[in-house]
């Protein structure tokens, strides 16, 4: 995470310090993470650029005893440690990594690579890699740049450098080392339950059906209908990418 101004300030528009705000994210991740962690609570796991916390708070609650957080962020670490969260402020994430060759079992990267310039890419995911056991998994997510909205999602954040689309994200974890990478929609809309009723929720699941159709059919038109229908429309794009 860049320690550029105070980012902190910033980070605190998005996500509230509060419990209310830990236990909706703790549903978001349930879902985005949860079936991927390991089967073994005592697995290592390193989430790197942790910001605040949230997704080592969601850890914990659901049992995991060996985790921790680096961060570059005086801010987020320290409201993280407020929290009791065992969260390390660091300098340089890619020296941190290269002291830990072979180390994690599960290492989380949510929302952090669009914020290094693309010159660092390759040095900070191959450190990751080593940093991993083998057989280890990392779970990274970033912005979509076939998202409909994708220039505000990048360009909203000051700090970010880039943004991905499946291809481009699939290529600089091979070139850093990974052989078994999965790309697939980080979505963060999903439907009611009662979607059928006319109330507030529903309307905006209905509206974000429409647009989202819109763009399929704009992308199978530019790109043709093969190719057109298997892009990626959300908001973040997930890798679930694995060490040999």
């Amino acid at each position: 995470m860049s320690s550029v101004g105070n980012y902190t300030q910033y980070y605190l528009k998005w996500h509230k310090d509060t419990d209310a705000h830990r236990n909706g994210l703790r549903t978001f991740y349930h879902r985005l993470i949860g079936p991927y962690l390991p089967k073994d609570p005592s697995a290592s796991i390193l989430d790197v650029g942790c910001g605040m916390g949230f997704a080592l708070h969601y850890l914990r609650l659901q049992g995991y005893v060996n985790i921790a957080g680096i961060d570059t962020d005086s801010g987020q670490v320290k409201l993280a440690r407020q929290n009791s969260l065992p969260v390390t402020l660091v300098t340089d994430s890619v020296a941190f990594l290269k002291k830990s060759p072979t180390k994690i079992d599960f290492l989380l990267c949510l929302d952090v690579l669009e914020h290094l310039p693309k010159s660092l890419h390759l040095d900070f995911l191959s450190s990751i890699y080593q940093a991993l056991k083998p057989k280890g998994r990392l779970i990274l997510s970033v912005p979509n740049a076939n998202s409909s909205i994708a220039a505000r999602w990048r360009y909203n954040d000051w700090t970010h450098e880039t943004s991905f689309t499946e291809h481009s994200l699939d290529f600089v974890l091979s070139n850093a080392g990974f052989q078994k990478i999965t790309i697939q929609p980080a979505e963060f809309v999903l439907r009611p339950r009662l979607s059928f009723l006319p109330i507030s929720g529903s309307r905006h699941w209905w509206a974000f059906c429409f647009f989202r159709l819109f763009r399929r059919l704009e992308m199978m038109a530019e790109l043709g209908p093969e190719q057109g229908r298997k892009v990626p429309l959300s908001l973040n794009l997930m890798a679930i990418a694995d060490k040999s």
